[in-house]
């Protein structure tokens, strides 16, 4: 058709005729091309867009759709095999060496190359009067963990529910993210008629209780820092704590209990005592370094990274009416 067209304008102009008056003689047929354009488009068009439609909308057709198309590779194997590509994770080959790429790194792990810093400690350093600076120069930055003797903190249960009540209310209305308690069912647990039990409970000597919860929502923690006080060596410059723990044991006998913290983690302990550990990671744990043991008393804190360590802790004998209590600060730290 378009070679008839082409000879049938080279004629028309050979006759002297201008190109609006060709285009007025020819725009009949010029449009007519154009309407079987487009009706040659629907006809291929059409019945694929009626397809698709079926096999979103309808799962009968869709279901035959899929037979019929095992059906037909069925019939086509014997002249390509298709497996290799069924079952390939990339149709296109690439270098195997760029695809082997270590596994991630479990929060128990560390890399091997950090045993080297824990494998000659022999215990725990103690110090006072310390700065941010000299504690990351010296302890953090080697993944020595540190105890700091003045921390300073300290508050009974009642005085801190008191302080909670006055200063944060609304962190009363909180879901903990992490919960274990003997004062409530989990499935019953509230925050508010949990610490109204311990209040109720104080100065009965049948009643032993123990409270470890977890604050990682946004607006818990937000509130949490309006009674959990920083302690003098938490620098302005350094990010807020993204989580916050409560640890609270009366009158109870605590095994040593894992709790999973990460990032640079900064343990308060406000009343009583617990006995931390801190344990190597692997590959470190596989008798490289030593796991480090110490008791945490009132007015004492304990800063270290979650890079090598792992921490548990528990409650080897109680205080006959103290109430061991103990607040736990989860920071990103970027050296």
């Amino acid at each position: 058709m378009a070679e008839v067209l082409k000879v049938f304008f080279e004629e028309c102009r050979e006759q002297g005729f201008s190109a609006k008056e060709m285009l007025t003689v020819c725009q009949p047929l010029i449009w007519r091309m154009h309407l079987a354009k487009i009706k040659k488009w629907c006809f291929i068009l059409l019945p694929l867009l009626v397809i698709s439609l079926l096999w979103l909308c309808c799962d009968t057709f869709s279901w035959w759709l899929s037979a019929l198309g095992r059906l037909v590779l069925i019939q086509i194997l014997p002249l390509w095999d298709w497996r290799p590509y069924y079952h390939a994770k990339c149709l296109v080959p690439r270098d195997q060496s760029v695809l082997e790429q270590p596994p991630p790194l479990g929060k128990e792990e560390t890399p091997w190359q950090n045993c080297a810093l824990c494998e000659t400690l022999e215990g725990i350093a103690a110090i006072s009067n310390a700065s941010y600076s000299s504690l990351e120069s010296e302890h953090l930055e080697r993944g020595q963990p540190v105890i700091i003797t003045d921390t300073g903190l300290q508050t009974d249960v009642l005085s801190l529910l008191e302080h909670i009540k006055r200063k944060s209310p609304q962190w009363l209305a909180s879901e903990p993210c992490d919960v274990s308690s003997n004062l409530l069912l989990r499935k019953l647990f509230n925050l508010e008629a949990a610490l109204d039990k311990i209040h109720s409970w104080q100065g009965q000597t049948s009643n032993s209780w123990h409270l470890q919860l977890r604050n990682c929502q946004k607006k818990a923690v937000k509130s949490s820092r309006l009674f959990l006080d920083r302690p003098y060596y938490y620098p302005l410059h350094l990010a807020p704590y993204y989580s916050s723990w409560l640890l609270a044991v009366h009158q109870q006998r605590r095994n040593q209990a894992d709790i999973y913290v990460r990032g640079l983690v900064l343990i308060q302990q406000l009343s009583g005592h617990f006995e931390m550990v801190l344990h190597p990671k692997s590959p470190c744990n596989k008798g490289i370094c030593p796991s480090l043991r110490m008791r945490l008393n009132a007015g004492e804190g304990l800063i270290f990274t979650t890079d090598i360590w792992s921490l548990s802790y528990g409650l080897e004998k109680p205080h006959g009416k103290q109430t061991s209590l103990a607040s736990i600060f989860e920071i990103d730290w970027q050296p």
